[in-house]
């Protein structure tokens, strides 16, 4: 099971050699995001719904602790300190860290802080993903219902109310009315083979969406469809010929 990390540090080399290292020795670890300070900090974490952060305590307009101070007390993740400064020990245990790491960073310390911090997220996952299950039980099957998993809940919907999906690398980027965009760490491909009894059109190598949401085709080199929800998404030169025949129909 993948940790979705984010990384904080406002000095870019000390982000790399932290990247660097948890790549090689903490492979559990899916770094999401980095910030080099907290006020993106806190855009990612709202964004990303992380279940760890690896978190510099001084930074220029806003400390380590001043973010987590900013954010809900019954906050999500886990938070593991990586700072220059060693007199911070006793603050951090109060910010409620897992763990904290002096710089530069001891391989065997890191990888000891990253093993607390699994320990805690995993059965979290787990619980949270099996109480959505059981929830869900009782739902009509004949509703085939999409299955979409983030880090903290698992989040159940229909074909129709999806608008389009967007590949992301490992992850899938889910538009669907009326909700906020999922993050979801499943491939593309994945929803494609799902979905495509539903309407769904593959427009674009990148590019998934429901036909029904469509409200424009573009005349543009290549082509491009507008959605319901205001996007537009690209048409590739090899799909553009059976896409409008799915759209003439």
């Amino acid at each position: 099971m993948k940790i979705k990390s984010i990384l904080v540090d406002d000095e870019a080399k000390s982000r790399d050699n932290l990247r660097v290292l948890l790549g090689e020795y903490c492979q559990a670890v899916d770094i999401v995001g980095e910030a080099d300070s907290a006020a993106t900090a806190l855009r990612l974490i709202k964004q990303l719904e992380p279940d760890l952060l690896f978190l510099d305590i001084e930074m220029p307009g806003g400390s380590g602790f001043q973010l987590l101070q900013s954010l809900p007390a019954n906050r999500r993740f886990e938070v593991i300190f990586v700072t220059a400064y060693d007199h911070y020990g006793i603050a951090a245990v109060k910010a409620c860290a897992i763990d904290y790491v002096l710089k530069p960073i001891d391989v065997l310390e890191l990888s000891g802080a990253v093993e607390k911090a699994i320990a805690q997220i995993v059965p979290q996952q787990e619980n949270s993903r099996l109480r959505e299950l059981v929830a869900n039980m009782g739902k009509p099957m004949a509703e085939n219902r999409i299955a979409f998993p983030l880090a903290d809940k698992i989040i159940f919907a229909l074909p129709g109310d999806i608008i389009r999906l967007e590949a992301a690398g490992n992850y899938t980027h889910v538009y669907i009315s009326g909700q906020k965009k999922l993050i979801v760490c499943k491939t593309l491909k994945e929803y494609n083979d799902l979905l495509a009894d539903k309407h769904f059109i593959r427009t674009h190598q990148s590019h998934l969406v429901n036909s029904h949401k469509i409200t424009a085709w573009i005349k543009t080199e290549g082509g491009a469809i507008s959605m319901e929800d205001g996007s537009q998404v690209p048409v590739s030169r090899q799909r553009k010929e059976e896409v409008l025949k799915i759209l003439m129909k």
